[in-house]
């Protein structure tokens, strides 16, 4: 939830509690995703990469953050603003599974929208009482993330508009985007590719700064460049197990490890559970252990 995600597309739609997982995007448009999420699980200091709107289907989702918590249902939704680091909690209905589909704006799309402001709403926030407009406004800009072919970029960029505005209609706003920290800069770069063999002297490059400017710049904000990589990876293979079905070894390369079990020792130390254990491939907790509460805004 709440990465950079690859740039691929799906070619069918996604509706209610239905499908398989999924990970749309559209270059200079935006990203959408299909979460199915089996097992009761917390999800530590997730960094939201971009700005997020989150549809619960089944189940209930639970984010907290520095500023207090709060809790979707089915058919509620939560937006988070980018930038944020948050614990989020997914627990599976009754049925025994949890579906959320979600939708991330670019910032280049954010800077040119009416509706982002200066007032932006709050870091996160609940979204309940969404009326059937609201759903159809939503599933259409999901879809048109998967219609490269028939629908082009302008109408798709139109579509994910609209849901803003339905926001907007509701008093929320997404801030709109500002200078970037080089912390923020160096994760962007990163997550274009985090299986790639990364050394500060090459994200230097791409920063266009040197490495001495660099490490100084990341210690004045309290961020080491090896912890920063180790949580691009691992936050980037939590997305590609929560929206896709990719077998963890994949996952694992995509992620930078060419072993599964090295990977999956990170994964554990770093999340605190296993990789299968979010499609329910191996233990899950009693739904009791995550607790409810509530407020607003994802992976």
């Amino acid at each position: 939830m709440i990465s950079r995600l690859p740039q691929g597309s799906a070619t069918s739609s996604v509706r209610l509690a239905s499908g398989p997982r999924m990970v749309l995007a559209r270059p200079g448009v935006g990203a959408a995703g299909h979460i199915v999420q089996r097992s009761d699980l917390t999800s530590r200091r997730v960094m939201v990469e971009q700005a997020t709107l989150i549809l619960v289907e089944e189940g209930r989702k639970r984010i907290r953050w520095s500023g207090g918590e709060c809790t979707a249902g089915a058919a509620e939704a939560l937006t988070l603003q980018a930038g944020e680091v948050v614990d989020i909690a997914n627990t599976p209905g009754r049925g025994g599974t949890y579906r959320a589909l979600w939708i991330a704006w670019l910032p280049e799309l954010l800077a040119t929208a009416a509706v982002a402001g200066r007032h932006a709403g709050p870091r996160v926030a609940l979204h309940g009482g969404l009326d059937a407009a609201f759903h159809t406004s939503f599933h259409r800009a999901f879809d048109a993330l998967s219609d490269a072919d028939a629908l082009p970029a302008s109408i798709a960029t139109h579509r994910l508009q609209e849901v803003l505005l339905w926001l907007g209609e509701r008093g929320f706003r997404f801030a709109p985007p500002g200078p970037e920290s080089i912390g923020q800069q160096v994760r962007r770069i990163l997550s274009a590719d985090p299986s790639a063999d990364w050394s500060m002297e090459r994200v230097a490059r791409e920063a266009a700064t040197s490495v001495p400017t660099l490490r100084r710049r990341l210690a004045a904000e309290g961020v080491a460049f090896r912890d920063l990589l180790q949580d691009v990876r691992m936050s980037h293979a939590l997305a590609l197990l929560q929206n896709t079905d990719a077998p963890v070894l994949h996952v694992a390369l995509a992620a930078g490890y060419a072993s599964a079990s090295r990977f999956t020792a990170r994964f554990r130390a770093r999340f605190g559970y296993l990789p299968t254990d979010i499609r329910g491939q191996s233990r899950g907790r009693p739904s009791s252990s995550i607790p409810v509460e509530r407020m607003a805004d994802a992976t």
